[in-house]
């Protein structure tokens, strides 16, 4: 592993495999790791698609571009602006996406802003048809999702306070010149995830519903939880969800009481059914999301904190109990993950050609 401490894998458009920790950066060329970018200051705030690796400076005021060979600086001229603080302690920006035409796309905790290839743009929550935080929160949190078969761009918001989450603007999406969505069914409320499927229909979280959009039909379908396994509980929010092959979703559901912070279940999605997966198990706020992955004999294996499991039904069966911290697929199908063992983070490969 390379200096630092581990913070994600990261398999780019092309292919590549990019390691990171938050000393150093490195990259899967012909089969060995050549290091990329070193003691660098400030954020990492992702790679696009022409593998420029963005960082955002310690107090936000700029955000810089290296593309292998020098920096490039974005600040106030360029549209580029200061992050402000929530609650007066607070500040956050996720991990960028790529769009088309060398877009790319970050969502930080105020707003969501985009590099069109010289400039940037910053949309505030009334730019995109969003109300104002609620009074009761602390902090608010965006999540963005750019599709790969419309090039629209989904934004998702939910405001926090520390027993969990109070409330939301929902979700709205970008065509590339007009912000839609603020009468849509997902108009309003605590939005956690989104993700695509391979038929191009768009899966949210909105509060504890789960929904789907169809793109190509304009229909939206709700998808309800059942009563939640452990008494004296109810669903808060969903953490994460994964899509298998087959394009059902399998949703980690956040269970609330007084706070939001003690369990959280697996669930698979099937004709409309919720089978719940293993036992709830304990959750703190800071959990990886789980990822699904199909190995060459078709067995579906899932890839969490816990450790591997083979799937077979509604059972998840032991494989492996490495504490998983990140999972990614390069482009040959080779599964890669950074788990915890003996005390130190160790990178390990799968070959899911002979499941080994």
């Amino acid at each position: 592993m390379l200096p630092g401490a581990f913070q994600r894998l990261h398999a780019s458009p092309d292919g590549a495999l990019w390691l990171i920790t938050d000393q150093s950066v490195a990259r899967l060329v012909d089969d060995a790791w050549a290091l990329y970018l070193t003691d660098f200051a400030g954020e990492l705030a992702g790679i696009d698609a022409s593998e420029r690796i963005w960082i955002v400076s310690e107090d936000s005021s700029e955000i810089s571009a290296r593309d292998g060979a020098s920096w490039t600086v974005y600040g106030a001229d360029e549209g580029w602006l200061p992050i402000p603080l929530n609650d007066e302690r607070y500040r956050d920006v996720g991990w960028g996406q790529s769009g088309g035409s060398g877009r790319f796309w970050l969502a930080t905790s105020q707003d969501v802003r985009l590099f069109d290839g010289d400039r940037w743009t910053v949309f505030a929550p009334e730019d995109m048809g969003m109300g104002e935080v609620n009074d009761e929160a602390q902090w608010a949190a965006f999540v963005l999702r750019v599709s790969k078969s419309t090039a629209d761009v989904w934004v998702g918001e939910c405001n926090w306070g520390p027993p969990g989450p109070f409330g939301g603007q929902g979700v709205r999406w970008f065509d590339g010149q007009t912000w839609h969505g603020a009468d849509s069914p997902v108009a309003s409320g605590c939005a956690t995830v989104i993700e695509e499927d391979g038929l191009g229909r768009v899966w949210m979280a909105v509060d504890e519903t789960l929904w789907r959009y169809d793109p190509t039909y304009g229909n939206w379908i709700p998808f309800t939880p059942p009563k939640p396994p452990v008494a004296w509980t109810r669903f808060g929010f969903a953490h994460a969800i994964a899509l298998d092959p087959s394009d059902n979703p399998w949703p980690a559901m956040v269970l609330c009481g007084a706070s939001c912070y003690g369990k959280i279940v697996l669930y698979h999605i099937h004709d409309g059914i919720w089978s719940q997966i293993g036992e709830a198990r304990e959750y703190y706020g800071v959990l990886p999301p789980h990822q699904l992955v199909t190995v060459a004999s078709g067995q579906l294996w899932l890839f969490w904190e816990e450790g591997v499991y083979r799937i077979a039904g509604n059972l998840a069966e032991p494989v492996t109990n490495l504490y998983v911290k990140s999972v990614t697929v390069d482009a040959a199908g080779q599964v890669w993950l950074v788990a915890r063992d003996e005390g130190q983070d160790v990178l390990w490969v799968v070959n899911t050609a002979t499941e080994q």
